[in-house]
């Protein structure tokens, strides 16, 4: 068996050149046309295969990396969605909106300054809950 493999691949592509060679130049050429086909392969062919192989697999980390945070920004707000509403910060402030005068109050409706100050405080649980996660 590895007598055949030995013909197959040593022999074989000699047979099938598309190139004829003809006497003993021809013969010297069609050793020199093999050994620079063998430089060429070993020393320009494999060096770029390397090449290709690490750029494939940084791309693939860098992909499954992307897809990663992903999933962890999501998981991570699923969490601060939890905490949100089990600390009800929205209702301490409601609450505590009829504590201002009634002028003061209709101006930080109006200004929206209540859903801000809410949105800030997701924002922040957001961010702890990543920092805590991550």
């Amino acid at each position: 068996m590895k007598k055949l493999i030995l013909f197959c691949f040593l022999f074989v592509p000699f047979i099938a050149f598309a190139d004829t060679y003809q006497d003993a130049g021809g013969a010297s050429q069609m050793v020199a046309d093999s050994f620079s086909d063998m430089w060429s392969f070993f020393f320009d062919d494999i060096p770029s295969m390397f090449e290709r192989a690490t750029a494939w697999m940084i791309v693939w980390l860098v992909k499954a990396q992307l897809y990663l945070k992903f999933e962890l920004m999501q998981y991570s707000w699923g969490v601060a969605k939890i905490i949100i509403s089990d600390l009800n910060i929205m209702s301490q402030i409601t609450a505590n909106i009829n504590l201002l005068p009634q002028d003061v109050r209709q101006a930080f409706v109006d200004m929206r300054v209540f859903d801000g100050m809410n949105l800030l405080f997701q924002a922040y649980v957001t961010k702890f809950v990543m920092n805590f996660i991550s």
